[in-house]
């Protein structure tokens, strides 16, 4: 969450690691858990057949393996606990940490949300100008063609289809590029340039608008 920042706060950094690995070795855990649960439910069904096999056979009962895998399982189980109770203290760490760095943290996301933005607004600049020069062209290609129109050519062919286009004759009802759309687009990346002020809540507002 913080990994634009995390470079500029070794504490949290250590506390975001430590959160990461407890979470890995969480769920190896809990795989090892169900695995051995499977293992040892299918292994006491195996024990019982081959006692009962053994029994109606006269034979000697073979050992169990069931006792074995009840005994890893047991262990597998303790290390589970173990460690969601890690994992519960590392969280608590960790936001303690985000409580009392409240204001710290938010300046420096405050600042690289500012370097990003004109990052953005520099790059939407560049576009903008490339985008105006080719609408340029295309605005003097139009205007050549209506102005001095290319010679006929004589049709020997047989009559063309016709596409009947209902409203304003636009580019979007034509198929083609929707120029608004495009120019306000980028104008709107050039205004992330602008100083922009993140307050605590503000997503929350976002929301409820």
């Amino acid at each position: 969450m913080f990994d634009l920042v995390i470079e500029s706060l070794p504490e949290l950094a250590k506390l975001e690691s430590t959160v990461s690995d407890l979470e890995r070795q969480h769920g190896e855990a809990s795989a090892r858990v169900q695995s051995l649960a499977h293992k040892t439910a299918q292994a006491r069904e195996d024990d019982l057949n081959r006692e009962a096999l053994a029994l109606n056979s006269g034979r000697k009962v073979p050992n169990a393996s069931e006792p074995g895998l009840r005994e890893q399982l047991d262990g597998a189980g303790r290390d589970l606990e173990v460690l969601e109770r890690r994992l519960t203290l590392a969280n608590s760490d960790r936001a303690i940490y985000l409580s009392q760095h409240h204001a710290e943290i938010l300046g420096l996301l405050q600042r690289a949300h500012g370097d990003h933005g004109e990052r953005v607004a520099a790059a939407a600049t560049q576009a903008l100008e490339a985008l105006l020069a080719l609408f340029r062209c295309e605005d003097a290609a139009r205007d050549l063609a209506r102005r001095h129109p290319a010679p006929a050519l004589e049709n020997s062919g047989g009559p063309e289809s016709v596409s009947v286009v209902w409203g304003n004759l636009t580019t979007v009802n034509v198929g083609g590029v929707n120029r608004g759309a495009l120019e306000g687009t980028l104008r709107q990346l050039i205004s992330m340039g602008a100083p922009t002020l993140i307050e605590a809540g503000a997503e929350d507002d976002e929301d409820v608008a």
